[in-house]
C-alpha cells in the first residue's frame, strides 16, 4: 500500500469520525436544553 492510499484512508475516516462526534454532542447539547 502506497502513503497516499493510506494517508487518504485516514483523512476519510477522520472526516467520518469528526461529524460523528459532533453531531452526538450537537445532540446532548439540545437534550440538556430542553
Amino acid at each position: 500500500m502506497s502513503a497516499e492510499l493510506v494517508n487518504a484512508a485516514l483523512l476519510s475516516f477522520g472526516l467520518i469520525f469528526v461529524g460523528w462526534a459532533l453531531g452526538a454532542l450537537l445532540l446532548k447539547i439540545q437534550g440538556s436544553e430542553e
